[in-house]
């Protein structure tokens, strides 16, 4: 689900908090490094997200957060702020060439890198490793 972060709401706190978890603290990104993404393009999306691509007023960035049972993508469309947040039980992800694919379900976001780097690989690696950590504690079949 999308939600719009524009304005404090305790109740969407409360409810990104129980999908994903709460955020991690300071040493955790001490000792782990960076837990946000660089910034990056959206290239295209699913009719949930009501981006038009035609028009200049929509900056098309994105960032991506790690939780620590999920992420959080937040992206701004006019003067208002998104969140979404997806499990990592729902999350797929998928890299061909520069494009990204994220998907919850039928949902998806599909980026590319605002700037080619290679920190954004080594962050694409952490959540798939920290997706992968998840999934092995649940023993998924």
């Amino acid at each position: 689900m999308i939600y719009n972060t524009t304005r404090t709401n305790k109740n969407i706190d409360l409810a990104v908090n129980e999908l994903v978890g709460k955020r991690f603290g300071i040493f955790h990104k001490l000792k782990n490094g960076s837990i946000g993404s660089e910034p990056f393009i959206i290239q295209s999306c699913s009719p949930e997200f009501d981006i038009n691509f035609d028009s200049i007023e929509y900056s098309r960035k994105c960032n991506i957060e790690l939780r620590p049972n999920g992420i959080i993508i937040h992206f701004r469309k006019n003067s208002s702020s998104f969140i979404w947040p997806i499990s990592f039980r729902h999350l797929t992800v998928y890299k061909s060439g520069q494009i990204i694919s994220i998907y919850e379900n039928t949902a998806y976001l599909k980026i590319k890198p605002l700037v080619l780097r290679k920190s954004n690989s080594s962050f694409i690696q952490r959540l798939l490793d920290a997706k992968s950590i998840y999934s092995a504690q649940y023993h998924f079949s």
